[in-house]
């Protein structure tokens, strides 16, 4: 009686044979490399670190602020927020003088420690706004929001430049909650 097993053949065509090669076996983190997962998972970046905003200045670059313009809008937005495992709420007054209110997931991309004490983090918030009415694209008083961060922490107290695409460059004061 002849038995034949396909992964003991001595027969040299790769379609009968099981036998895996290990030299040209790829691994997932070749896989990745090579795909264009691995800038995706870059772009998204990790969960900010948690914490709570205070405060928040603004200038608005088409000279209509308060600070550096004509001052037909508000630059001091009082700004009360949390940031906590990647996701960020707050409440703010906005340009019009108005209350809004602000919810999304926070994202670091690059972050470097100078020293013991000393951190920079780049990264973006993005998620729903409520309370800007008609002065900006809404469904039901809702818009979208987008914004890169730039962060300079001391031990727990950092500030926050923010750049909105709208040309609006904000400023906040952070405490550090995450230990």
């Amino acid at each position: 009686m002849l038995v034949s097993n396909a992964a003991f053949s001595k027969n040299s065509s790769s379609q009968y044979s099981t036998q895996k090669n290990v030299n040209s076996a790829t691994t997932n983190d070749e896989r990745r490399k090579t795909s264009g997962s691995n800038f995706w998972h870059k772009v998204w970046g990790k969960k900010a670190r948690d914490a709570i905003h205070l405060g928040m200045w603004s200038i608005h670059l088409d000279g209509t602020g308060e600070y550096f313009g004509d001052g037909r809008n508000n630059d001091q937005g009082e700004l009360l927020g949390i940031q906590y495992y990647g996701l960020t709420a707050g409440t703010f007054i906005n340009s019009q003088d108005d209350r809004a209110w602000f919810f999304g997931p926070a994202r670091e991309v690059y972050s470097h420690q100078f020293d013991h004490d000393l951190r920079f983090d780049a990264g973006y918030k993005f998620g729903l706004l409520y309370g800007y009415g008609d002065d900006l694209m809404n469904i039901g008083g809702m818009s979208v929001f987008a914004i890169a961060t730039f962060g300079i922490s001391w031990k727990r107290l950092g500030f926050d430049l923010g750049i909105l695409p709208v040309g609006i460059i904000t400023g906040n004061f952070r405490i550090d909650i995450d230990f």
